[in-house]
Protein backbone atom coordinates (compact mmCIF):
# COMPACT_ATOMS: atom_id res chain seq x y z
CA UNK A 1 0.00 0.00 0.00
CA UNK A 2 1.10 3.73 -1.06
CA UNK A 3 -0.62 5.55 1.08
CA UNK A 4 -2.74 6.76 -1.65
CA UNK A 5 -5.86 4.11 -1.78
CA UNK A 6 -7.47 3.07 1.02
CA UNK A 7 -8.19 -0.68 1.88
CA UNK A 8 -11.27 -2.40 3.49
CA UNK A 9 -10.40 -4.80 6.49
CA UNK A 10 -12.30 -7.32 8.02
CA UNK A 11 -11.67 -8.48 11.68
CA UNK A 12 -13.37 -11.19 14.11
CA UNK A 13 -12.89 -11.16 17.60
CA UNK A 14 -13.56 -14.44 19.74
CA UNK A 15 -16.14 -13.45 22.95
CA UNK A 16 -15.01 -14.01 26.06
CA UNK A 17 -17.99 -16.32 27.78
CA UNK A 18 -21.06 -15.34 28.11
CA UNK A 19 -20.52 -12.80 25.05
CA UNK A 20 -20.65 -13.17 21.73
CA UNK A 21 -17.90 -13.05 18.88
CA UNK A 22 -17.96 -9.29 17.92
CA UNK A 23 -16.40 -8.26 14.04
CA UNK A 24 -15.70 -5.27 12.22
CA UNK A 25 -15.86 -4.29 8.87
CA UNK A 26 -13.39 -1.37 8.27
CA UNK A 27 -12.07 1.09 5.77
CA UNK A 28 -8.09 2.08 6.54
CA UNK A 29 -5.70 4.55 5.25
CA UNK A 30 -2.02 5.31 5.82
CA UNK A 31 -0.56 8.74 5.04
CA UNK A 32 3.22 8.75 5.42
CA UNK A 33 5.60 12.35 5.97
CA UNK A 34 9.43 12.21 6.71
CA UNK A 35 9.22 11.82 10.48
CA UNK A 36 4.88 11.03 10.87
CA UNK A 37 2.36 8.64 10.25
CA UNK A 38 -0.97 8.21 10.49
CA UNK A 39 -3.26 5.07 10.35
CA UNK A 40 -6.81 5.84 10.06
CA UNK A 41 -10.00 3.08 10.73
CA UNK A 42 -13.38 3.90 10.53
CA UNK A 43 -16.43 1.68 9.82
CA UNK A 44 -17.94 1.06 6.01
CA UNK A 45 -20.90 0.15 4.07
CA UNK A 46 -18.62 -2.44 2.35
CA UNK A 47 -20.99 -5.47 2.16
CA UNK A 48 -19.36 -8.13 3.71
CA UNK A 49 -21.75 -10.84 4.72
CA UNK A 50 -22.83 -11.14 8.55
CA UNK A 51 -22.03 -14.54 10.30
CA UNK A 52 -24.47 -16.61 12.64
CA UNK A 53 -23.78 -15.56 16.10
CA UNK A 54 -21.56 -12.71 15.38
CA UNK A 55 -22.21 -9.26 16.58
CA UNK A 56 -20.99 -6.67 14.11
CA UNK A 57 -19.39 -3.73 15.91
CA UNK A 58 -19.13 -0.58 15.09
CA UNK A 59 -15.13 1.61 14.76
CA UNK A 60 -16.55 4.93 14.91
CA UNK A 61 -13.36 6.26 14.26
CA UNK A 62 -9.41 4.18 14.92
CA UNK A 63 -5.89 4.96 14.37
CA UNK A 64 -2.51 5.53 15.35
CA UNK A 65 -0.11 8.92 14.69
CA UNK A 66 3.63 7.65 14.79
CA UNK A 67 6.47 10.41 15.12
CA UNK A 68 9.72 9.86 15.13
CA UNK A 69 11.98 10.63 17.51
CA UNK A 70 15.04 9.59 16.83
CA UNK A 71 16.65 5.94 15.72
CA UNK A 72 15.25 4.21 18.48
CA UNK A 73 12.16 5.75 19.84
CA UNK A 74 9.10 6.96 18.11
CA UNK A 75 6.34 8.48 19.85
CA UNK A 76 3.12 6.58 19.54
CA UNK A 77 -0.83 7.88 19.98
CA UNK A 78 -3.21 4.98 19.60
CA UNK A 79 -7.32 6.17 18.95
CA UNK A 80 -10.53 4.16 19.00
CA UNK A 81 -13.50 4.91 19.75
CA UNK A 82 -15.80 1.12 18.87
CA UNK A 83 -19.26 0.43 19.92
CA UNK A 84 -19.15 -3.11 20.36
CA UNK A 85 -22.96 -3.60 19.94
CA UNK A 86 -25.06 -6.23 22.23
CA UNK A 87 -25.17 -6.49 25.51
CA UNK A 88 -21.36 -6.87 27.36
CA UNK A 89 -21.28 -7.88 31.18
CA UNK A 90 -19.48 -4.80 33.28
CA UNK A 91 -16.33 -7.42 33.92
CA UNK A 92 -16.16 -8.13 30.19
CA UNK A 93 -15.82 -4.46 29.58
CA UNK A 94 -13.05 -4.24 32.01
CA UNK A 95 -11.28 -7.15 30.93
CA UNK A 96 -10.93 -5.75 27.54
CA UNK A 97 -9.90 -2.80 28.46
CA UNK A 98 -7.21 -4.20 30.14
CA UNK A 99 -6.25 -5.85 26.78
CA UNK A 100 -6.64 -2.59 24.70
CA UNK A 101 -3.73 -0.75 26.87
CA UNK A 102 -1.19 -3.76 25.52
CA UNK A 103 -2.16 -2.99 21.77
CA UNK A 104 0.86 -0.29 21.77
CA UNK A 105 3.16 -3.27 22.49
CA UNK A 106 2.04 -4.73 19.06
CA UNK A 107 2.64 -1.85 17.01
CA UNK A 108 5.96 -2.82 15.29
CA UNK A 109 4.25 -6.34 14.36
CA UNK A 110 1.69 -4.91 12.67
CA UNK A 111 3.21 -2.04 10.75
CA UNK A 112 5.36 -4.60 9.28
CA UNK A 113 1.99 -6.22 8.40
CA UNK A 114 1.02 -3.35 6.48
CA UNK A 115 3.58 -3.17 4.50
CA UNK A 116 3.13 -6.47 3.25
Amino acid sequence: MDGKEARVNYMKYAGIWPVEDRDLVNVAKKEEGADVCYIATQACDYPYPKQNKVTRAICHIGGWILKKIDEQNTYAIYISDVDLAGSIPQMIKNQLAQKQASLPSRIEKALKQWND
